[in-house]
């Protein structure tokens, strides 16, 4: 590529990447809420570094994917709801240092509980009415994050668009490995929080199954987000179409095979990622 070339390069690429990085932003925020819901259902890795990470990214995926997904639909109809006098970027600065205090609270309390914990040789935990809340959004929206594997179509896309060898190289192949990587990283670590719950609670026995289950879950809420298009929220925002809906649409040899193919690429993928994932130093004491 010569230097002429290379505006002529950079014009397409900027359209390509503005089109994507609302999509991109907001796909990484809903397989980033399952992981972060890991750390106070479950369990969370020791290094704090990597759980404040995981908290940054959550909210500058949030902010970038409400503002440019569909156009910016999505803030419109969050503008509709909360908006005031003071304009909705002060709601939405309010929102994200609320939830930074929040975030905080529960960290400290959650160092807590864990030096609780080892004082004790047998943990009893309580389950709360917002436990089981927080599990059902956590299984809600846990698809999310396999999900994005199947983003791998608009990869084909941008490069179908782009032209530069060298744009398609440097450019777009780092973002979707990025991309694809954190959401098939927040499924991994967001099963292994479940499995160490497991653990702690002495019911290993379970985990196998467990982990069977949420595969086969992800594998249909994947095909339901792929192809027949229902969101995670649908199940509040649309339950009626969801329910009536849904089932036919499941029935038949195309989705049962789509179903079993991507379970068993779930399945695969988790058994050569699981052990590299447990054994990592985010886990050392």
């Amino acid at each position: 590529m010569t230097l002429l070339q290379i505006p002529l390069s950079i014009e397409p690429t900027i359209q390509v990447i503005a089109e994507d990085i609302g999509r991109i932003a907001w796909n990484s925020f809903l397989a980033l809420v399952p992981l972060t819901l890991s750390f106070f259902l479950f369990d969370r890795p020791r290094s704090r570094a990597f759980c404040w990470s995981i908290y940054i990214l959550l909210g500058a995926s949030f902010i970038v994917g409400i503002k440019k997904y569909n156009n910016g639909d999505l803030l419109e109809a969050l503008q509709r709801i909360l908006l005031s006098l003071w304009g909705v970027r002060i709601i939405f600065l309010a929102i994200a240092i609320g939830l930074i205090i929040i975030l905080a609270i529960v960290e400290r309390r959650f160092q807590i509980d864990r030096d609780a914990y080892v004082l004790r040789e047998t943990p009893q935990h309580h389950r709360s009415i917002f436990w089981w809340v927080g599990l059902f959004l956590f299984l809600a929206i846990l698809p999310n994050a396999p999900y994005i594997l199947t983003d791998i179509i608009h990869f084909y896309e941008a490069v179908r668009t782009l032209t530069s060898v060298w744009t398609i190289t440097l450019i777009i192949v780092p973002i979707y490995i990025i991309f694809i990587g954190l959401g098939w990283l927040s499924y991994i670590f967001s099963l292994a929080n479940v499995n160490r719950y497991l653990h702690k609670y002495q019911l290993d026995r379970y985990t196998n199954i467990i982990e069977f289950s949420l595969h086969f879950l992800c594998a249909i809420g994947i095909y339901i987000g792929r192809f027949i298009r229902f969101n995670s929220w649908s199940l509040v925002t649309q339950p009626k179409q969801f329910l009536t809906i849904l089932p036919g649409e499941l029935i038949g040899k195309f989705p049962l095979l789509v179903i079993l193919l991507t379970f068993l690429i779930i399945t695969i993928l988790y058994a050569i990622c699981k052990p590299i994932v447990s054994k990592s130093a985010i886990y050392s004491y």
